[in-house]
C-alpha cells in the first residue's frame, strides 16, 4: 500500500509537469536572463549575458550579479540536451521531485510514520506554489535541492569528520546557487551541532568555506564589474525591503499558493496547532524531540528570509518547513491531525482547478503562440527590440526572428547611472513591456521624444488565468 501510493502521488506530480511545461507557467523575463550566460557557457566555457549588453557593465563579457552555480548547472544541461528553455524547465521538475523525495528520505531519519512522511511528500509536489516557482529556469529548485542535502550529510549515521565537511560543501552550493540558501545555514548548523558535537563544526565551516573560495577566484579579476553588477542587486534588496508594508508582503507570500486565502488560513492554523503542542511538548516530557527544535529554527528562519526579500519566488522555501510540521501534526492523536489532510486535499483541488481554467475551459498553448504571433507581427519591421513582457516573447521571437537584435528589461530598482545604458536604449527600435509603470525613466524620457506607433492589447482569458496580462508595443514610424 505504502508503495502504492507514494507512486500515485509521483505519477500525479509528473503529469501536472508533463502537461503544462511547454506553455505554463508563464514564460518570465528572469529565465531569460538565466539562460543567456547558460547558453553562452554551454557554447563558449564563459558566463555571458549577452541579453543585457551595453545596459549593465561588464555583462556581455562576464555575469557577476548572481552566484553561479545555477548557471553553470543550466549550462551544462545544454550542453548535453537541446538548447531550448525546455530543457531547462524539464531539468527543474527532476530537481524538484529529487528534492521532495530527498525531503521525504530525512523524514523517515526521525522516526516519523511512512503516513506522515508520504502526507509531507505529497504536500510538496502537489503544492501549485512549487509547480510555479519550482519548475521554471531559475534557481529556486536547485538552492532547495543543495539545501536538503546538507540536512542529509548533517544527520547521517557515520560519525566522522566527512559528513559535516560535506554538509557544509552542500549548503555553500545552496547559496551560491541564490544568495538566500545562506539564510538557512543555522538550520544544518544546529543539526550538526547536534549530530557530531561542537570540534565537528570546523569541518562544517571549512566545507562551506571551499566553494566560497572559488568564487572569489572567479571574481576577483573583475572587482569592480562585481561591485556593479552584485551591488545593484543589493541596492535593489534594500529598495525592496522598504517599498512594501506588512499587508503588501502578506500578498506576496500567499499570492502562489492554489487557493491562497484558504491556504494561508490553513498555514495560521497550523502553526497555532504546533505553538500549542510544542509547550505541551516542553511541559510534558523530560526531552522534546529534535524534531520540534528543528521546525521551528527553519521556519524562523525563512521567514525571516521572506520578510527581508519580499520577493515571492523565495516563498518556494517554505513549503518543506511547513510539510514538515504537517507531518509532525500527523502523528499527534487528537484532532489536529486532520489538518494535514486538508492541506492535501486543498492541493488537489487547486491542482484540477488550474486544469480546468488552462485547458478544458481555454486552451493555453494555443492563446500564449496567438499572442505571441501578434507581439512577431508587430515588430515585423523592427531590427532591435527591448524587452519587458510576460509571457516573455524572447524564445519566440529568436526562433521566428534570427535577425533580431533582442535586450532584456533592466529591473526598475537597480540604481545604475543612466549614462551607462542610455545610448543602448537609444539605439532600440522597438519596445515591448507589461505594465508601463514599471517602465525606467530613461526609457519614458526616450518615449516622449521620438516619434512612435503605440498598439495594446490583453490577453483575452478570464482574470484568474496565469496568461492574463496586458502588452504595450512601442515602434518608431
Amino acid at each position: 500500500m505504502a508503495y502504492a501510493s507514494f507512486f500515485f502521488i509521483s505519477l500525479l506530480y509528473c503529469f501536472q509537469a508533463g502537461m503544462n511545461l511547454g506553455v505554463l507557467p508563464v514564460v518570465w523575463p528572469d529565465e531569460v536572463l538565466f539562460y543567456s550566460p547558460a547558453l553562452s557557457f554551454a557554447k563558449t566555457g564563459q558566463l555571458r549575458t549577452e541579453v543585457l549588453n551595453g545596459l549593465i557593465p561588464g555583462m556581455e563579457s562576464k555575469t557577476l550579479w548572481m552566484p553561479p552555480v545555477y548557471m553553470l548547472f543550466s549550462g551544462l544541461n545544454l550542453s548535453i540536451f537541446p538548447d531550448t528553455l525546455t530543457t531547462l524547465r524539464l531539468a527543474n521538475v527532476c530537481i524538484v521531485y529529487i528534492t521532495a523525495f530527498a525531503f521525504y528520505r530525512f523524514l523517515k531519519r526521525f522516526q516519523l510514520s511512512e503516513v506522515a512522511a508520504q502526507i509531507a511528500f505529497a504536500s510538496i509536489l502537489w503544492e501549485p506554489l512549487v509547480f510555479r516557482f519550482g519548475t521554471v529556469a531559475r534557481m529556486e529548485a536547485l538552492t532547495a535541492f543543495f539545501f536538503i542535502l546538507s540536512l542529509l550529510f548533517a544527520t547521517h549515521q557515520k560519525k566522522n569528520q566527512w559528513n559535516p565537511f560535506l554538509s557544509g560543501v552542500m549548503l555553500s552550493l545552496s547559496a551560491l546557487s541564490h544568495p538566500i540558501g545562506a539564510s538557512f545555514g543555522l538550520v544544518t548548523l544546529f543539526l550538526v551541532f547536534h549530530s557530531y558535537g561542537f570540534k565537528r563544526i570546523v569541518w562544517f565551516l571549512l566545507g562551506g568555506i571551499l566553494p566560497i573560495c572559488f568564487w572569489i577566484f572567479y571574481i576577483h579579476p573583475n572587482w569592480d564589474w562585481f561591485q556593479i553588477q552584485f551591488g545593484a542587486q543589493l541596492t535593489r534588496k534594500q529598495n525592496l525591503l522598504n517599498a512594501f508594508s506588512l499587508m503588501d508582503k502578506i500578498k506576496i507570500f500567499s499570492f502562489g499558493f492554489g487557493f491562497p486565502k484558504i491556504r494561508l488560513v490553513i498555514i495560521i492554523i497550523e502553526l497555532m496547532l504546533l505553538v500549542v503542542l510544542t509547550f505541551h511538548n516542553l511541559k510534558t516530557k523530560a526531552k522534546t524531540q529534535i524534531k520540534w527544535y528543528l521546525f521551528w529554527i527553519w521556519t524562523i528562519s525563512v521567514f525571516a528570509a521572506l520578510y527581508t526579500s519580499s520577493e515571492g519566488w523565495y516563498v518556494y522555501h517554505i513549503v518543506f518547513p511547513l510539510s514538515l510540521g504537517m507531518a509532525l501534526l500527523i502523528e499527534e492523536k487528537r484532532i489536529a491531525n486532520k489538518l494535514p489532510f486538508v492541506g492535501m486535499i486543498l492541493s488537489l483541488l487547486a491542482m484540477l482547478f488550474l486544469a480546468n481554467i488552462h485547458w478544458s475551459n481555454t486552451n493555453a498553448e494555443t492563446i500564449q503562440t496567438s499572442h505571441f504571433q501578434h507581439v512577431e507581427r508587430s515588430l515585423l519591421n523592427s531590427k532591435s527590440v527591448y524587452l519587458q513582457s510576460l509571457p516573455d516573447p524572447y524564445f519566440h521571437l529568436k526562433a521566428k526572428r534570427p535577425d533580431l537584435n533582442i535586450l532584456e528589461f533592466i529591473p526598475g530598482e537597480l540604481e545604475l547611472p543612466s549614462e551607462t545604458y542610455k545610448n543602448t536604449i537609444h539605439s532600440r527600435d522597438s519596445f515591448v513591456f507589461y505594465d508601463e509603470t514599471l517602465i525606467n525613466d530613461t526609457i519614458k524620457e526616450y518615449l516622449k521624444q521620438g516619434s512612435w506607433i503605440r498598439e495594446e492589447w490583453e490577453i483575452p482569458v478570464p482574470s484568474n488565468h496565469w496568461l492574463h496580462y496586458k502588452t504595450i508595443v512601442y515602434t518608431r514610424k
